[in-house]
C-alpha cells in the first residue's frame, strides 16, 4: 500500500471486526462459488486488526460475528504500509474440482485523501456496498484447492458465575454450567449446527434506549448463535431498508421483558442447495419462572426457502411456529422477492399471514418497494399493508392496522471542488391510513445537504406532519387525547469525518408534538487516545411538554476499549438511563487463546441511581474451545 505521505497513515483499532470504516484498511473479498451473491471478505490495517465476514445477497446482509481460522497482519513501513493474509482452505467452503477460477476484488481506503480504491472499479451512484456484487468481480484463475475431508467442528463452553440480587428480596445463586456446539459440513454449502445448553454470557450489555414515541422500537441482535448465517434467515427487502414489519426477529428467542430465558438447545441446517438457499432453525426453551410468572417450555422453528432467478434476483418463503401446547401456538407463512432489473433498479415484495387460535381474518400483512438508484437521482417507494389481527409471536411489528405509502426522491449534484464533494436536496412523504383509509399520518419532510471536501456532512430538515390519534394513547406516562394534530418540526445535523483521532456527530431537533413541543439533542463522539485505547461517548437528551405534563429523559452512556493485541482486549461499558432511573455497567475481558478459542470474565451491575447501591451483580468466567480435525 504506497502512500507518499505516511506520516499522514491512520488507524484506529486493532481490536478483532472493529478496524473497518474509521482508518486506513485493505479488504480482499472472495466469491468461492463464482455465484455473483455471496463472498467472503476478509480485511486488516496499519495496525494488524482482524476483520473477516460473511457477505450474503449482495450486501443486504453483513454477518460480521462469522469468524474463521485466518493469519493475516497489517504493517507500516517506509513506502507506506503492507498487508499480508495466509487463509486455509479448512476456513474456506468453495466448488470442488482439480482446477478451479474463484471471483476475486480488492479494496483499499486512503482515509487522509478520503479516497476508496478498488482492483475493479464500482459505478459511484451504486453506493459502496456495491462492491459485493460478484459479476463485478475480477477472475482469480488455476486455484487448485485440496479435495475435501471429513469436515465438522465440536465446541464445549464451560460457564461459572455468580448473582447477586440486593434489596428486600436478597438472594444469592452460584452458577455452574457447561454446553456443546456441533458443527458438520455435509457439503461445501450445507451445513448442520447443533447446541445443547446454549449460552449468551459474553454478550455486551443491552444499550439503554428511552422509547419517546407511541410504537414499538427494534433492537438489535448481538448474539452469536443468531448471527452466525442470519443471511439465510432474512425476509423481505433486506437489512438496509427501514420497513413496518420484520416477519422474523430472533430476539424472541431466550429474551423476555430484557431477561433470558434459558435454552435446552436445538439446531439449524443452513446453506445452498443448487440454486436454494436453505435455513432449518429449530430451538426449545426450558420451563422458568421470571419475576414470579411461570414461562412454559416453548419451540421455536423457522424455515426458509429461497431460489435464484436471473442473475441477481430470488423468489423466497418463510414458515414459522412458536408452540407451547397444542393448543397455544403462533405461526406465520410468507412469500418474498427480489427482483434486479438492472444494477440502478431493483424492485422488491413480499407477503405474510399468522395463525393464532381463534383468529381466521384481519392477519395479512406485506409490502411492495421499488428503488431507482444512479448517479445524480435516487428513487425509492414503498407500500406497506399490515392488518389488525396480524402479530405473530416471532416476528417485529412496528405498528399495527395500517396502509403506509413511503416515497422519497434525492437529487445529488457532484461538485468535486474545493469545499463541496456533493450537494443534494430530498424532498419524502410518509401516507398512513387504516384499512378503511381514513388518514392517520402524513409526513411531508424536505432535506437538504452538504458533503464536505473533507468528508464531513451537514444536513437540514423540515418536517410538516399531520397525525390523528383515533383513541386516547400514551408516550410512557403522558397521555395523547384522541384528535387531530398538525405540527411543524425542524432538525439539522453534523457528522463530522470519521477518519480523526477525535470525531463527533451532533443531531438537534425542535418543533412541535401533538398538543405541546419537543426538543432533543444527540451527542456521540470517538477519540483515539492511543493505538491501544479508545473511548466512545454518547449522550441524548428529549424534552417534551404536553397538555398532560413533562418528560425528560436523559441516557449517557461511555465505552472504554483497550486492545493490548488483535485477539485480547478489555471493554468497561457504562450507562446511565434517567427516565427508568438506572445505572449499569458491563465490564468484559475477552482472550483468545487460539483461533476461535475464548477465555471470557464478564462483570455486570445495574443500580437505580446515579453511582448509588447496586440492584444487582453478576460475574461470570466462560472458557470455550474449538476443536477440528
Amino acid at each position: 500500500c504506497y502512500d507518499s505521505e505516511t506520516e499522514k497513515i491512520f488507524a484506529t483499532s486493532m481490536r478483532r471486526d472493529m478496524n473497518y470504516g474509521s482508518g486506513e484498511v485493505v479488504e480482499l473479498l472472495l466469491d468461492t462459488f463464482q455465484d455473483n451473491r455471496n463472498c467472503y471478505a476478509f480485511d486488516t490495517n496499519p495496525l494488524g486488526g482482524k476483520g473477516d465476514a460473511i457477505i450474503s445477497d449482495q450486501g443486504n446482509h453483513i454477518n460480521k460475528q462469522w469468524d474463521c481460522v485466518i493469519d493475516m497482519d497489517g504493517a507500516r513501513n517506509d513506502s507506506g504500509w503492507s498487508a499480508e493474509f495466509a487463509i486455509p482452505f479448512k476456513s474456506l467452503k468453495y466448488k470442488e474440482g482439480d482446477v478451479v477460477d474463484w471471483n476475486i476484488n480488492i479494496t483499499r481506503e486512503i482515509k487522509h485523501r478520503y479516497e476508496e480504491t478498488y482492483l475493479v472499479p464500482i459505478p459511484r451512484e451504486l453506493g459502496h456496498n456495491a462492491k459485493f456484487r460478484g459479476e463485478m468481480f475480477a477472475l482469480l484463475r488455476g486455484i487448485r484447492p485440496p479435495k475435501r475431508g471429513l469436515h465438522f467442528q465440536i465446541y464445549p463452553y464451560l460457564l461459572a458465575g455468580r448473582t447477586l440480587v440486593f434489596g428486600e428480596s436478597r438472594q444469592k445463586k452460584d452458577e455452574l454450567n457447561s454446553g456443546i456446539d456441533f458443527k458438520y459440513d455435509f457439503t461445501p454449502q450445507l451445513a448442520m449446527d447443533i447446541t445443547y445448553h446454549t449460552d449468551f454470557a459474553q454478550v455486551e450489555a443491552e444499550e439503554e434506549i428511552v422509547n419517546v414515541t407511541r410504537f414499538n422500537i427494534l433492537r438489535q441482535e448481538k448474539r452469536d448463535f443468531f448471527l452466525q448465517n442470519a443471511g439465510f434467515y432474512q425476509f423481505g427487502p433486506g437489512s438496509r431498508v427501514q420497513s413496518n414489519f420484520m416477519l422474523f426477529d430472533s430476539r424472541t428467542i431466550g429474551i423476555l421483558d430484557r431477561q433470558r430465558l434459558p435454552l435446552i438447545g436445538g439446531g439449524k441446517l443452513s446453506g445452498r442447495i443448487g440454486r436454494y438457499s436453505v435455513g432449518v432453525l429449530s430451538l426449545q426453551s426450558e420451563r422458568t419462572t421470571l419475576q414470579d410468572d411461570e414461562q412454559p417450555s416453548t419451540n421455536y422453528t423457522v424455515v426458509r426457502l429461497k431460489r435464484d432467478i436471473s442473475k441477481n434476483s430470488h423468489l423466497g418463503l418463510m414458515a414459522l411456529n412458536q408452540q407451547t401446547t397444542g393448543n397455544l401456538y403462533s405461526r406465520a407463512l410468507g412469500v418474498d422477492g427480489i427482483w434486479n432489473v438492472s444494477h440502478a433498479v431493483r424492485f422488491d415484495a413480499s407477503t405474510a399471514r399468522s395463525f393464532s387460535p381463534h383468529v381466521s381474518s384481519d392477519d395479512m400483512a406485506g409490502d411492495f418497494g421499488f428503488v431507482l438508484n444512479k448517479d445524480w437521482i435516487d428513487v425509492q417507494l414503498r407500500y406497506t399493508y399490515i392488518d389488525s389481527l396480524f402479530n405473530p409471536q416471532m416476528a417485529f411489528v412496528l405498528r399495527p392496522d395500517i396502509r403506509s405509502t413511503n416515497g422519497s426522491v434525492t437529487l445529488t449534484q457532484w461538485l468535486n471542488n474545493r469545499l463541496l464533494q456533493n450537494m443534494a436536496f430530498s424532498a419524502g412523504l410518509v401516507y398512513t391510513t387504516d384499512p378503511h383509509r381514513t388518514l392517520l399520518t402524513r409526513e411531508n419532510s424536505y432535506t437538504a445537504s452538504l458533503l464536505l471536501r473533507k468528508s464531513d456532512k451537514i444536513d437540514a430538515s423540515l418536517i410538516n406532519s399531520y397525525e390523528f390519534v383515533p383513541d386516547e394513547t400514551f408516550i410512557r406516562n403522558l397521555q395523547i387525547n384522541r384528535g387531530v394534530y398538525e405540527t411543524w418540526r425542524q432538525s439539522v445535523s453534523f457528522n463530522s469525518y470519521r477518519a480523526r483521532p477525535i470525531t463527533a456527530n451532533l443531531n438537534l431537533s425542535w418543533g412541535q408534538l401533538f398538543d405541546g413541543t419537543q426538543a432533543a439533542i444527540g451527542l456521540t463522539g470517538t477519540a483515539k487516545v492511543t493505538n491501544h485505547l479508545s473511548a466512545d461517548l454518547a449522550c441524548s437528551h428529549n424534552r417534551i411538554e404536553l397538555g398532560s405534563g413533562r418528560l425528560l429523559a436523559t441516557v449517557l452512556s461511555t465505552r472504554w476499549t483497550y486492545s493490548f493485541s488483535p485477539d485480547f482486549f478489555a471493554k468497561a461499558y457504562l450507562q446511565w438511563n434517567s427516565a427508568d432511573k438506572r445505572f449499569s455497567a458491563n465490564i468484559l475481558i475477552d482472550l483468545a487463546y487460539r483461533p476461535r478459542s475464548h477465555i471470557y470474565l464478564v462483570y455486570n451491575e445495574n443500580q437505580n441511581t446515579l453511582l448509588g447501591r447496586p440492584t444487582d451483580r453478576i460475574i461470570m468466567l466462560k472458557l470455550t474451545y474449538l476443536w477440528q480435525p
